[in-house]
């Protein structure tokens, strides 16, 4: 059997997305999952992951348990999310700076599978390019951080899709409901000036129902909670606030609490894909290039936090939800990925 150390520690954090995600790392799998040990360190409670995801030995986040999982596994994985980003801070990189070097010291091949990048400046980061050289083959979530990479790196990088949608293809998030609106919103633990704003042209939708949707659990600066509490309470009165995750459940009951949206206003990489397999009309405010990746697989109008917040309402009435063909070929694509990275590993 071979043993899989999960090298990234973001899970546990409080973003259902990365859930989603390791969800559909499974799902592609299949049956080749029970060919393999995984262990993970996390500095983020892990008894909840545990029942969410018993498939993977779960461990602390010190020093000696990285040295000693990196050291009893016989590959590295570094799973989903972006590594590659460095605007909004270093954690990433030096969490890989670290687990870089014990992989070396260790003598262990590392890989990545469905990542994706957040900001250009990010492929300059020594730390991040070390990361990237070291490892034997690199599969991405999209086909712009697979570009970027394939011009800095030696590695075998091939492009593929999120992981996630292995999961929404298996297990469908609810459909959308005519006349209700959403938002899902976040923008990386600062506010957006734009946002009151923004609310504002929004009442011009003829929505029946507006939902705050929080994907994020934790009441993070700039997150949907925190955001949520800093409105008027006039747009309190018009939003109903409803937090997805639900503690102790599958992620499969987690994304079937997902309230389905005729429109969405979304600032969240994985939000925009649910909403997407949900049939929903979307406008994406793309905050980073993960975002304006997402608005361009799945077909949906995009705007940056620079632009007119009154364009809005129109971007959502035009806006179109993506034709199953292309949903069901990023699903393939994920599988394809891990596939391929199962043969790879041995499994």
């Amino acid at each position: 059997m071979k043993r899989v150390h999960i090298g990234h520690h973001f899970f546990g954090a409080g973003n259902l997305g990365d859930d989603f995600m390791l969800a559909g790392f499974f799902a592609a799998l299949g049956s080749r999952a029970s060919r393999a040990a995984f262990t993970c360190c996390v500095p983020h409670p892990w008894e909840p992951l545990a029942r969410r995801f018993p498939q993977v030995d779960w461990r602390p986040y010190d020093e000696d348990s990285r040295r000693r999982s990196i050291e009893a596994c016989d590959l590295w994985l570094g799973l989903g999310g972006s590594p590659f980003q460095s605007a909004v801070s270093s954690w990433f990189s030096d969490h890989l700076e670290r687990e870089t070097r014990l992989c070396a010291a260790a003598r262990k091949p590392m890989y990545f599978l469905g990542v994706g990048g957040q900001d250009p400046a990010a492929y300059r980061v020594p730390a991040l390019r070390a990361a990237a050289r070291q490892a034997e083959a690199i599969w991405t979530r999209d086909p712009g951080t697979a570009e970027a990479l394939r011009a800095l790196v030696p590695t075998s990088v091939r492009a593929g899709a999120d992981l996630a949608h292995a999961f929404f293809e298996a297990n469908p998030p609810p459909k959308t409901q005519p006349g209700r609106l959403c938002a899902v919103l976040n923008f990386d633990f600062a506010p957006w000036p734009g946002l009151p704003s923004a609310l504002e042209a929004l009442a011009a939708i003829p929505a029946s129902e507006r939902v705050w949707i929080a994907q994020e659990a934790r009441n993070l600066p700039g997150a949907e909670r925190a955001l949520y509490s800093a409105v008027s309470e006039t747009e309190k009165a018009r939003w109903r606030l409803h937090a997805v995750d639900i503690p102790g459940s599958t992620a499969a009951a987690a994304l079937a609490n997902w309230p389905g949206g005729e429109w969405v206003l979304s600032s969240r990489y994985h939000a925009t894909l649910v909403a997407a397999w949900a049939g929903s009309r979307v406008a994406v405010l793309a905050t980073n290039t993960k975002l304006s990746s997402a608005a361009q697989e799945c077909g949906y109008p995009e705007m940056p936090l620079s632009g007119d917040p009154a364009a809005l309402p129109g971007l959502l009435t035009a806006a179109s939800p993506p034709q199953r063909s292309i949903l069901l070929s990023r699903a393939a694509l994920a599988r394809r990925s891990c596939a391929e990275f199962a043969q790879a590993a041995g499994l």
